[in-house]
């Protein structure tokens, strides 16, 4: 398939605005495999990611494309695959590509031979990232049928509170970590990698980590989150949706660890190349095995059909968002707050963040937590009920407004 011909299968469907992500073409490449059914298959998933649309630093939705994708994955739970089989996987998945990293650092073979086999394990995890997406797409339209037979209130608010999940991510057991007297350098080895949200930035240093024990163990208590209580006939589809905000941390948590694990290799292959490591974000993993690396712009488009796959240099769609005068999104939590907005991107920004400001984010994840706390309300581009800023706004009891879909867009610092 030519290039303009994969341009055309992919404009065929009706995209919008979906979420920002601060990726270059290395992550974006990573797509390539991690969506088709050979990878799916490893995750225990008869099924394949239909099309995709990464452009200008953000991902593209269609409904059309998640519908089928849903299709697909419901095919396999009535061949008897569930929810928990997959999430199962994944956690078992994170141990494998642990111990094959280690062996890789360990190795004496060229930067390359390290590299290809490191795409297989990061593509892997892309798998796995679609796969939290098309079940959550599945399960939260059944909530939204089922839960009003059985609850008469904000249904909204009580699918995001039962879904509220029951397991620890790895931010949890930062703070365990920093509420304890384990030595800094200790849990700086463990979880530096939190912070970091592209692959490449640098992640917590020991100041941070020192400023945040000194924060948290100052604090009287600790907020206990208290689930709705769950009707008999709703209670699978709770269990399901609360492993399924589990799954969406766990799956881009491991993403973001292997890859602070694995940059003595990255360091390798830029070495090699005569590459800044920190440029490395710009490549495409598949240009360096073959030996002809290509530096892409920050404005890269990955667009893929099926097994069909490309990079390019920029957007194939037009976005023009400059005369938006009204944002819509869904209430996380009520309230009625006034401040200052502070547009967040990335991790590494989230210290503009003071008392009593306006967080506005593409979405919010573990390492935005410092800032969430200082704020006084919290605004996305996406998420669901179930989201993270949406869970932490209902545990901090924060205004919170989310899936506005252009927020970032059209709001301003200050």
């Amino acid at each position: 398939m030519t290039i303009e011909e994969l341009k055309k299968k992919v404009l065929a469907y009706k995209w919008e605005f979906w979420a920002e992500r601060p990726f270059g073409a290395f992550i974006v490449s990573l797509f390539k495999d991690g969506q088709t059914r050979e990878y799916m298959k490893q995750a225990g998933v008869d099924a394949e990611w239909p099309s995709m649309l990464f452009q200008n630093g953000a991902w593209w939705k269609s409904e059309e494309v998640w519908d089928d994708f849903a299709k697909q994955l419901e095919e396999n739970l009535q061949k008897g695959v569930t929810v928990f089989d997959v999430v199962m996987r994944c956690e078992k998945y994170h141990s494998t590509g642990l111990t094959r990293i280690e062996k890789l650092l360990k190795s004496k073979t060229k930067p390359l031979a390290k590299l290809k086999e490191l795409y297989d394990i990061l593509t892997q995890i892309m798998s796995y990232v679609w796969l939290a997406h098309g079940f959550e797409h599945l399960y939260l339209k059944k909530l939204h049928k089922e839960a009003p037979k059985y609850y008469k209130g904000d249904v909204d608010k009580f699918i995001g509170d039962i879904s509220f999940p029951s397991k620890k991510n790895a931010h949890s057991f930062l703070v365990e970590a920093l509420r304890s007297d384990e030595a800094l350098e200790s849990v700086q080895k463990r979880f530096a990698w939190i912070k970091v949200r592209d692959g490449f930035s640098e992640g917590f240093t020991l100041e941070e980590l020192a400023a945040e024990r000194e924060k948290i163990k100052k604090e009287k208590s600790t907020r206990e989150f208290k689930r709705a209580d769950i009707p008999p006939e709703l209670r699978e589809l709770a269990e399901i949706s609360q492993e399924l905000v589990y799954f969406r941390t766990l799956r881009t948590d491991i993403l973001y660890e292997f890859m602070w694990l694995a940059r003595p290799i990255l360091k390798e292959v830029a070495a090699q190349f005569g590459i800044p490591f920190f440029e490395l974000c710009n490549y495409s993993v598949h240009d360096f095995l073959v030996g002809k690396p290509r530096l892409y712009p920050k404005s890269v488009c990955g667009i893929s059909y099926g097994k069909e796959f490309a990079l390019l240099n920029g957007p194939i769609l037009r976005a023009d968002f400059a005369q938006t005068k009204e944002l819509k999104g869904t209430i996380a939590f009520k309230g009625v707050v006034k401040g200052t907005v502070k547009i967040v991107k990335i991790a590494h920004e989230i210290d503009k963040v003071k008392e009593g400001d306006i967080l506005v984010a593409p979405t919010t994840a573990p390492s935005f937590i410092i800032g969430m706390q200082r704020a006084a309300a919290f605004v996305t581009d996406e998420g669901g009920i179930t989201s993270h800023a949406a869970i932490v706004a209902r545990e901090l009891r924060k205004p919170c407004i989310i899936g506005t879909k252009i927020a970032t867009k059209v709001l301003k610092d200050g």
